[in-house]
């Protein structure tokens, strides 16, 4: 069996705490749903 990369291990740590608090805490997710929707259409106009 091949070994986790940590990169993955990251981002899996990291989407489990996120999801944690975005259950405890809604409003916290409503701000993240918004950032993330915010970087992203920025991304995709610069990246133009």
């Amino acid at each position: 069996m091949d070994q986790i990369s940590t990169r993955t291990l990251l981002l899996i740590l990291v989407g489990v705490f996120t999801a944690y608090l975005v259950l405890e805490r809604p409003a916290v997710g409503a701000a993240l749903g918004t950032a993330a929707a915010v970087v992203t259409l920025i991304h995709e106009l610069l990246r133009r």
